[in-house]
This record gives structure tokens, C-alpha cells and sequence, in this order.
């Protein structure tokens, strides 16, 4: 049935015409199987990530990335022989739906593997399902220190850069050569943003800074006015902020450009998605792992890819957080080849060897998996953003590098991953 559903419609088309019956109930799955026949079943993988609030157009991007790596596959005949089918699901911010929607992709759908998330609660939330049943889980862009330390699994694997290592490069960076160190947190009440400044504070220590105070701020940011008269009471030469998402661009939206010429304002990371949509909005000092001009080899193709694909859309310009879900998904699929099955244990094994060189991963050093706290250790860049309205695209400027070396989140090196034998079997 699937040569007769190819000549029909195309190649390209089974694999929507499969994801889209896989998104109904699970009994759809029969169908899928009376598809195949006998043939090789098609390798179902989900992308888990929030397509509604905060986070929607950084899914969206996310979701681009992991399907350039996919079309790569299933155009030289998928993995192992099986065509990849990705299917998309949202598990919200909310934890707890979260946690059943990871449980009923498993039980329900039989899914693979699972990648995405974003946010790092869910992220935790999700990953915590697929270690109880095996399935491994690509965490392909979210930054919570956590995700390589207390709330790391064997079968997780973390692609983006931490708020630790972006913190320690910029902190760094800001405190240098400054006489006077007081350090202001700006926090957002989360597991990211509370993890995020626990880092910070070991890093100002190192730079011989002092924080003299944290302003915690909800998680939905309901009064950003309120937020910069809060720290305006404090007296700071930094302010270093762990604040997300759209929460950043409704921060900045409303500072004074003058309170910039004053401070210098630590943005830790800031995403493509959340710089292009609002070219007039300033940021000063932030950290990111990609950008679509870096001069690095392969980047000048990848982004002619991506616009041959996208280039009609509101993001007609790749980021960080495609160009992770890229790596990361096609991680896995390689990971898959040289295992030679889809059994965890042994694509595991393949994961935690995961090298690129400076010239494969498109940065300024090579990038490798630590096998100890499953996160992707890369370079680190240092930016800041000059808007310009008539070409936002080029409102981004790289500063500097720091290597993996340089940055490293040293708590990392003691995380704890469940063993092999505690870690169930599961071969989709």
C-alpha cells in the first residue's frame, strides 16, 4: 500500500498523509501498520513543544530545524531503511499535562522517540515519563542548568547551551575590566531562571563582583514598568538578568536607552525569536551558540537551505534554536545508523560519543557530547543587538567566542545518570 500511496500522491506526501492519521487515536496506528505490510515500519519520532503562549514561535522555529535534518534522511531512504515520520504534539506549560501527553505518545502511539520541549519544566517533566519506559528524549532548546544536573536522565540529551555557560561567559565578559562589581539579579520564578542565577552568583564571585541584590519577578511577567522601577531603587553597576521568551522583549520594550548607557545589562541567552520579531528593541549584552551570519564554514549553505524552505515566512531567517534542533535530530538519526537498531541501550551508547568539528557544527571549536551529563558541550558567543528596522535580519553583532572549555558548568562533571540496568529496554 505504501508504493501505491507513492505513485499517488508522492514521497513526500506519505510521510504527511502517516503523521496526520498518527495524530488522531491511536487505533490509527492500524492503519499505519495495513499501510506498510510487510515492509520495513515507518520510524515515528514526536516533537514536543508549546505551540500556543510564550514559546509558540520558538517551537515553530524548533520544529523547522528538526525537519531539515529529517528531509535529509528520508531523501537518501530514511534510517535503517524506515522512512521518518514526525508528528507534532503540545504539551503546554503546564507540567502535569505535560507528563501525560509524554505518557499516552509512549502507551498510546508507540512513538519512538521524542524531541523539542523548550521550556525546561516541561523538558524535565517529559523526560522523567521517557526514563520510566526507555524511550530516549532530545532535548533539543532548553537552557535550565538542571537539565545536566539534578533533573539529567540516561535517556536524555541536552543540545542547548545553559544559562550557566552563557552567564559565565558574559559575567565575565562585563566585569573584566570594571572597577566598581556590584551585581543586581533580575530573576524570573522558575526552575530556569532560579537555577540560572544560583550559577550566576559563583561567576560574579570568580570576577571578584558582589550581588547586592535580587529582584524575583512572576513567571508571566505581569508588570514590566513595575519590574524596572523595582530595580531602579537598587544601586548596580550590572544587572544581570534571567528572564525568557516574548518576557524579554516586554521587559525592554519599556526601558529607558538611557538606563542602558548607565548599566550594562547581562541578557544571559536570547534567541533569534525573540530579537527578529522586535527589531527596535534594544538589547545589550546577551549570549547565543548560532547565528545565521557568523563567518563559519557551512553556515552560508545551510542558511541558503533554510530560506529556499522558509523564506516566505515570518522567520525567513534561520537562529540558535533551529540550528540545535537541527544538530540534535540529526544526532539521533546518526546516533540510529551506527548502532545499527533502534534498541535505547545501544543508540545510547552512540549518543554519548557524539563529536563534531568546529567545520561540521558550524562554530569556532568542535562540539562533543559529555557522556557524564548527556548536555552538548559548544562555543559560547558574545552579542549584542543594533537595531536597525530596514534590515533586522542584520541588527545582530557578534563580540566574541569562549570555548567549551572556557565556559564549562563544572556541577556537570558530578551529575548522576540512572545506570544501564535500571534503564528499560525499548527498541520502536
Amino acid at each position: 500500500m505504501k508504493k501505491l500511496l507513492q505513485r499517488v500522491f508522492g514521497y513526500s506526501s506519505v510521510s504527511l498523509i502517516l503523521a496526520f492519521m498518527l495524530s488522531h487515536e491511536s487505533s490509527r496506528l492500524a492503519i499505519i501498520g495495513s499501510a506498510y505490510g510487510t515492509e520495513n515500519p515507518p520510524l515515528i519520532i514526536a516533537h514536543v513543544a508549546p505551540t500556543t503562549g510564550r514559546f509558540a514561535l520558538h517551537s515553530e522555529a524548533d520544529r523547522r530545524g528538526a525537519e531539515m535534518a529529517i528531509d535529509e534522511f528520508n531523501a537518501r531512504g530514511g534510517v535503517l531503511g524506515r522512512e521518518i515520520v514526525l508528528v507534532s504534539r503540545n504539551p503546554t506549560l503546564d507540567k502535569s499535562h505535560a507528563a501525560q501527553v509524554a505518557e499516552d505518545l509512549i502507551t498510546r502511539n508507540k512513538v519512538g522517540f521524542m524531541l523539542g520541549t523548550i521550556d525546561s519544566g516541561v523538558a524535565a517533566s517529559m523526560s522523567a515519563i521517557c526514563q520510566k519506559h526507555g524511550v530516549i528524549f532530545i532535548n533539543t532548546n532548553s537552557s535550565s542548568p538542571t537539565e545536566s544536573a539534578e533533573n539529567a536522565h540516561r535517556t536524555k540529551f541536552v543540545f542547548d547551551a545553559s544559562a550557566a555557560n552563557f552567564n559565565r561567559a558574559l559575567l565575565k565578559y562585563a566585569l573584566l575590566n570594571r572597577k566598581s562589581k556590584r551585581v543586581l539579579l533580575l530573576t524570573e520564578d522558575n526552575a530556569w531562571g532560579h537555577s540560572s542565577a544560583a550559577a550566576s552568583r559563583s561567576y560574579i564571585a570568580e570576577q571578584g563582583g558582589t550581588v547586592v541584590g535580587e529582584v524575583v519577578v512572576p513567571e508571566a511577567l505581569p508588570d514590566p514598568a513595575g519590574t524596572l522601577r523595582q530595580v531602579a531603587t537598587i544601586t548596580a553597576d550590572v544587572v544581570a538578568l534571567n528572564i525568557s521568551g516574548d518576557n524579554q522583549i516586554r521587559l525592554f520594550a519599556q526601558i529607558d536607552p538611557k538606563t542602558l548607557d548607565k548599566q550594562s545589562w547581562v541578557v544571559g541567552e536570547v534567541d533569534w525569536e525573540e530579537l527578529y520579531p522586535a527589531p527596535g528593541t534594544p538589547r545589550p549584552l546577551y549570549g547565543i551558540t548560532w547565528a545565521w551570519n557568523i563567518d563559519t564554514p557551512g553556515t552560508a549553505e545551510f542558511v541558503a537551505r533554510y530560506r529556499k524552505r522558509y523564506g516566505h515566512t515570518r522567520l525567513d531567517y534561520p537562529g540558535d534554536v533551529t540550528h540545535a534542533a537541527y544538530f540534535a535530530t540529526k544526532a539521533l538519526l546518526t546516533a540510529i545508523e551506527r548502532a545499527g537498531t533502534t534498541d535505547n541501550h545501544a543508540v545510547i551508547r552512540q549518543l554519548e560519543s557524539i563529536k563534531w568539528t568546529a567545520k561540521e557544527f558550524m562554530q569556532h571549536y568542535a562540539a562533543y557530547m559529555d557522556p557524564v551529563s548527556h548536555h552538548l558541550q559548544q562555543t559560547i558567543y558574545i552579542a549584542t543587538w543594533r537595531p536597525r528596522v530596514d534590515h533586522p535580519e542584520s541588527g545582530q553583532v557578534i563580540l566574541g567566542h569562549a570555548s567549551p572549555e572556557q565556559v564549562r558548568y563544572e556541577q556537570e562533571r558530578t551529575t548522576r545518570l540512572e545506570s544501564f540496568a535500571d534503564t528499560p529496554h525499548y527498541a520502536p
